[in-house]
């Protein structure tokens, strides 16, 4: 059933060509000689035969062979404008070009596979060439003209063939870079996520520390209380375990993640290729917000990161600090500047937002602060934070950050990492 649903597919394929290049046929002009006609139809037939490689030519020209010159024929007669003898001789002659184009197509390039482009374009030449000889030939049964008419001829099929060609590797290529974005798009998509998720599970594992301390003090205070009050030594053992069941749970959770988005198969990205990401994102955002902000960056500096899940984090957050804090500008501006001082890379990145003043200042970096919040819902902005920012920056690359602000000017922050740890593999 599958075969036949198969071929059925394919003859579906080869009659549909079989119309589109009858009906281009009557797109023509005559030249050269009576009965001879250029026609449109021959600039479609290299596209076809591009784009279906696994169809057998001799099947699909053949059925153009009959389809076109018929449909020709039929025109003619119906109009009147020949004699039978002649509409008969015509549409033998334009058989006879269907023909011999699809053998010679079939016996110079598709039997012999190794396909390419450049192969594809020459073959096309020689078939609409030799096609048109053989045409010609029918029509004056074997007597042909000067030589100054094969030239012509020869002419006719180049610039035929390479409007053909252009076509269908012009498509052909529009196809690839479409896709190619597409596949990019959904890359960037993936590193973002991963990242996402990477750092977050770096807190979690952070706060099994915190679990198991927790699990600690329940359980050095049940043995404390054991004489003095054993309903409180019994409670204090109960909350041991449930915090001990809690903690399984939470690795069990930080393990299928991490099996789930696993980084160590990507072990490093250019840092061109991590600004290229932030900023592709950041900028998707800006169009769906429908906000008035331009994004500029000037990068000094090519560095291999090892740690790029967090390098990601890191700019993704402070660039989207900057964003919120532009949502309601007429003419925002978020430029960053990357650089190098020694052994560290420098990172500024500057908003022209809503500034802040010196308390808003002095609190961004603690724990659980946050401006960020929706005033009809009460809902609390939920990202990492700059205070988790900040963490990254120290643990994972040595760094440091740093934060100047004016209210009703912009922001800078300014961060500095150390080449060696952003260089570093180990994730």
């Amino acid at each position: 059933m599958g075969l036949r649903m198969n071929r059925f597919g394919r003859w579906q394929r080869i009659l549909v060509v079989a119309l589109c290049v009858a009906l281009a046929s009557q797109v023509n002009f005559e030249a050269l000689m009576p009965g001879f006609i250029v026609a449109f139809s021959p600039l479609l037939l290299p596209a076809f035969l591009y784009f279906n490689t696994d169809l057998n030519p001799l099947s699909l020209v053949g059925t153009v062979a009959l389809a076109s010159p018929i449909f020709r024929g039929l025109l003619l007669w119906l109009s009147h404008s020949d004699q039978i003898t002649t509409i008969g001789l015509l549409t033998l002659s334009d058989i006879g070009f269907y023909v011999c184009y699809g053998a010679l197509y079939y016996w110079l390039y598709w039997r012999r596979g190794g396909w390419n482009d450049l192969t594809f374009f020459c073959t096309i030449v020689l078939c609409d060439y030799g096609a048109n000889l053989f045409e010609i030939g029918i029509m004056n049964q074997g007597n042909f003209a000067d030589y100054h008419f094969f030239q012509l001829l020869f002419i006719v099929a180049l610039l035929r063939s390479t409007l053909g060609c252009i076509f269908a590797f012009g498509y052909h290529y529009l196809n690839l870079m479409m896709r190619k974005e597409k596949h990019e798009k959904q890359y960037y998509q993936f590193v973002l996520a991963a990242a996402a998720v990477k750092n977050e599970l770096y807190f979690m594992q952070k706060n099994v520390v915190e679990i198991e301390r927790i699990m600690q003090n329940a359980y050095f205070l049940n043995q404390s209380l054991q004489d003095e009050n054993p309903t409180a030594s019994q409670r204090a053992l109960e909350i041991a375990r449930d915090v001990h069941e809690v903690k399984k749970n939470y690795r069990n959770v930080i393990t299928g993640l991490g099996e789930q988005f696993d980084l160590n198969q990507m072990q490093t990205m250019h840092l061109t290729e991590i600004l290229r990401i932030v900023i592709s994102d950041l900028r998707a955002t800006i169009k769906e917000r429908q906000l008035n902000v331009i994004v500029q960056a000037q990068n000094e500096v090519e560095v291999v990161v090892g740690k790029h899940y967090a390098l990601v984090t890191i700019l993704s957050n402070l660039l989207l600090n900057g964003l919120e804090a532009m949502s309601n500008q007429r003419s925002g501006r978020l430029q960053i500047n990357i650089s190098r001082m020694n052994n560290e890379i420098i990172f500024e990145i500057d908003d022209n937002g809503v500034g802040m003043d010196p308390g808003v200042q002095a609190a961004i970096f603690q724990p659980g602060f946050t401006t960020k919040f929706d005033l009809q819902t009460g809902d609390v902005y939920r990202g990492i934070g700059l205070y988790h920012t900040k963490k990254i920056i120290e643990e994972q690359f040595q760094g440091k950050i740093k934060v100047e602000s004016k209210p009703g000017e912009g922001t800078t922050f300014t961060v500095y990492l150390l080449q060696s740890k952003m260089e570093d593999v180990e994730q």
